[in-house]
């Protein structure tokens, strides 16, 4: 199978009020049969959550969900008695597991908030819910918040 590159236009986009997101494979009310997936890849979006602004509180099952922040401040809770704030140079790792419940939102109320998640189909489904933040850095071979990154989805220079 030959690998198609949807560049930033290309791809779906979900816009309301309060989001702006890009979605480089079927994603919500956006359906494509041959743009489902990249392996165990099944989501990978940008998004630009509003001021004050996010997700209520959802559940997720049997997936591994990683949020990279680029710019702004997202905070995190969820069911299993997390809570994270996370900015740039951090990075937050869900593993749904059996099941979980949790909210995103933009911790602010003056500045938007850019994100990247990527849910990853797990090797094991049913095992317990888990949650932990990293430095980017760590997972990048040793670079730091604050260098110079190139953005994966759109190629622009982020930190």
């Amino acid at each position: 199978m030959a690998l198609v590159v949807h560049r930033g236009p290309e791809r779906f986009r979900t816009r309301v009020d309060w989001l702006d997101s890009w979605h480089s494979f079927s994603f919500g009310p956006h359906r494509d049969p041959t743009n489902t997936h990249h392996g165990l890849l099944v989501v990978h979006n940008d998004d630009r959550i509003a001021p004050g602004a996010g997700f209520p509180t959802h559940g997720h099952r049997d997936m591994e969900i990683v949020t990279w922040v680029l710019d702004g401040t997202l905070e995190h809770r969820d069911s299993a008695g997390n809570h994270g704030i996370i900015e740039p140079g951090l990075a937050q790792r869900m593993s749904a597991g059996r099941g979980i419940r949790h909210s995103e939102a933009n911790a602010s109320r003056t500045s938007p908030l850019h994100l990247v998640q990527m849910w990853v189909v797990p090797d094991t489904p049913g095992v317990d819910p888990g949650y932990e933040q990293r430095l980017v850095g760590d997972a990048l071979g040793g670079r730091h918040p604050g260098s110079t990154a190139r953005h994966p989805a759109s190629g622009s220079a982020g930190s």
